[in-house]
């Protein structure tokens, strides 16, 4: 059964610290277990067993089960101390803002589910409000935020509105936050605004 560590203090070549599963009691073993299903430790456990690429074969290794509980608890601790601002703030836009039908499981959210057919009248819609080429910007409350040129639209069900809107994709400019990991991105209409400048860093 899974254990969870409890010591954040931990280096990676000492034996982490742990609270046995075990000791928690009975009447709380299904909330324990379902959190270590909804915060995905259980996937990154069976991930780690599983594992293959040409540097490291789980399945040779006959990883233990206390093996692979000590190598998930360096890689959490190993992504709390090098935590990137840029990579959280783009991770909490596509919280806020899914793309498309993408939603994170943490959120659980219960939307009805996207429209199969276009609408009655499509073509006969609203048009675009932005045309390729145009530079625009995510709108955001005063801080930096992402940019660049329109290189593509489609017309798709917005699950987080229940309604069919503009989409957009977007070419980020080389001085956007985002562009050192990606070099396109898509939003929806009403997430966009015109801009003729770069934004303030």
């Amino acid at each position: 059964m899974p254990k969870f560590p409890i010591s954040s203090q931990q280096e990676c070549n000492h034996t982490p610290l742990y609270r046995s599963a075990l000791s928690v009691p009975v009447l709380f073993q299904s909330g324990y277990q379902q959190a270590l299903t909804d915060f995905a430790i259980t996937e990154l456990l069976h991930s780690l067993n599983t594992f293959f690429d040409t540097h490291f074969d789980a399945t040779r290794g006959t990883l233990t089960s206390t093996e692979t509980e000590t190598l998930a608890a360096i890689l959490i601790q190993t992504l709390t101390r090098n935590l990137n601002g840029n990579l959280l703030a783009t991770y909490l836009k596509a919280i806020r803002h899914p793309p498309l039908e993408t939603l994170s499981p943490l959120t659980k959210l219960r939307l009805p589910p996207p429209a199969t057919d276009l609408p009655v009248a499509f073509p006969d819609v609203e048009t675009p409000r932005f045309l390729y080429g145009d530079r625009l910007r995510w709108i955001t409350d005063g801080e930096t935020t992402d940019w660049g040129a329109v290189i593509g639209t489609f017309y798709s069900f917005a699950s987080h509105c229940c309604c069919w809107r503009w989409c957009y994709l977007i070419w980020l400019d080389p001085n956007s936050p985002s562009a050192a990991w990606v070099r396109a991105d898509i939003a929806w209409e009403d997430d966009l605004e015109p801009f003729e400048t770069e934004p303030d860093k």
